[in-house]
């Protein structure tokens, strides 16, 4: 799999000269020297970044066993922003632990979403599992975020994912077409298909998700309208519709958990507020506090396949029916946010810094928060283009 190094800066009291001829020893590739120096700091320095020193030796040396370890003790000491878990990743994929891996990952670009290699790594081993939702998700990352736009992989890379979609587009258009004509045998023919073609769509997975509830086809409908969820989690389309195919699927708390949802996007709409609100009363009246349960198993379900999409939504359904739970679930919800969107935390972050900077007119060091911003950001979006208006020349 694709490997990517991290620059850590040492500011432990690990002996500056000691950790500068390690550092030069391993990028000359005399990796046992740089080991023996990091070795020999064991007994005098204690910190997360020499076992990661260490491990990355051992890695390249192949020791695998000893490189995990090394790794694995690293993340022991500080497992916040650990390039270690790139590595630990690698090896669990080499171990053909391709779950562990994905796990591992995950974690790396919750850390750096930017690692074109992690985007790499994770979409094809979510392909490798059939998992064809997270892999074209993570090749669209990649696309975004390679350096070389022009080598022969990025292209055909580039071509392939390019084909997939503009083959899914058509078939779209061709479902409308058939929508309007009345022919939604057609219409969810070629929506099969396109979802198969790019599954990332929003239009595509609630199109479909509707089409089959109009045709009382409920298993399939909650599917593409659960995907379209995970797309745009404020659709107020698609929380309206998914109440209504759980309950004729008989799953009262998941359509009590939808209306839940579904209450801030209706808050200016009197009719539709008070028409939830007695619905969600209504289904209230059957709960009691163990109504979680089904859910969480099914959260923990999700988390061991890797599809932490679905994962966080039924996570986020416990907190809903029971609110206590935020304790003992609310640090897994954020890990799976950032592990889906973590540019949405780095770039409020960035914000945050770049506007600081920039009101104190530290232009040099505002550019770079502003520059991070455009990185991560759509093109389309609001921060991107107020980031782009903050930078200047110096």
């Amino acid at each position: 799999m694709a490997g990517s190094d991290y620059y850590i800066e040492d500011n432990s009291d690990i002996e500056d000269k000691k950790i500068e001829a390690a550092k030069n020893l391993y990028r000359d590739g005399k990796y046992s020297n740089a080991l023996n120096l990091y070795l020999d700091m064991v007994n005098t320095s204690f910190s997360h970044k020499l076992y990661y020193e260490i491990g990355r030796c051992y890695y390249k040396l192949n020791d695998m066993p000893r490189a995990e370890a090394s790794f694995n003790r690293s993340v022991e000491l500080d497992g916040e922003k650990n390039p270690s878990y790139l590595y630990l990743g690698n090896i669990a994929y080499k171990n053909q632990d391709t779950p562990k891996a994905v796990e591992f990952w995950v974690k790396a670009h919750s850390i750096k979403p930017d690692d074109e290699s992690v985007c790499l790594n994770l979409a094809t081993s979510y392909f490798s599992k059939g998992m064809r939702f997270q892999s074209v998700f993570y090749y669209q990352k990649y696309l975004k975020y390679a350096k070389d736009k022009k080598s022969a992989y990025y292209l055909e890379i580039k071509r392939s994912i390019d084909e997939f979609i503009n083959m899914g587009n058509d078939l779209y258009h061709k479902a409308l077409r058939a929508v309007a004509a009345k022919d939604s045998k057609t219409a969810i023919q070629a929506l099969s298909q396109a979802v198969k073609s790019y599954p990332t769509s929003f239009d595509i997975n609630f199109l479909l998700g509707k089409l089959y509830y109009e045709e009382k086809e409920y298993l399939q409908a909650l599917a593409y309208l659960k995907q379209a969820y995970c797309l745009d989690p404020k659709s107020f389309d698609v929380l309206d519709r998914l109440p209504f195919v759980m309950l004729e699927l008989g799953d009262y708390t998941g359509a009590y958990c939808c209306m839940k949802r579904l209450l801030p996007l209706v808050l200016n709409n009197q009719n539709e507020y008070l028409r939830i609100i007695r619905a969600v009363n209504d289904l209230e009246q059957g709960f009691n506090k163990s109504s979680y349960i089904g859910h969480r198993e099914w959260a923990e379900k999700y988390y061991r396949e890797n599809n932490y999409h679905f994962a966080l939504y039924e996570y986020e359904n416990c907190i809903i029916l029971n609110p206590v739970l935020v304790g003992d679930l609310g640090g897994i919800i954020q890990d799976l946010k950032s592990f889906i969107n973590p540019e949405e935390r780095i770039i409020k972050v960035c914000l945050e810094k770049g506007g600081a900077l920039y009101s104190n007119k530290d232009y040099r060091q505002s550019n770079k928060y502003f520059t991070k911003v455009m990185t991560l950001a759509r093109e389309d979006s609001s921060e991107y283009r107020f980031a782009r208006s903050r930078l200047v020349n110096v």
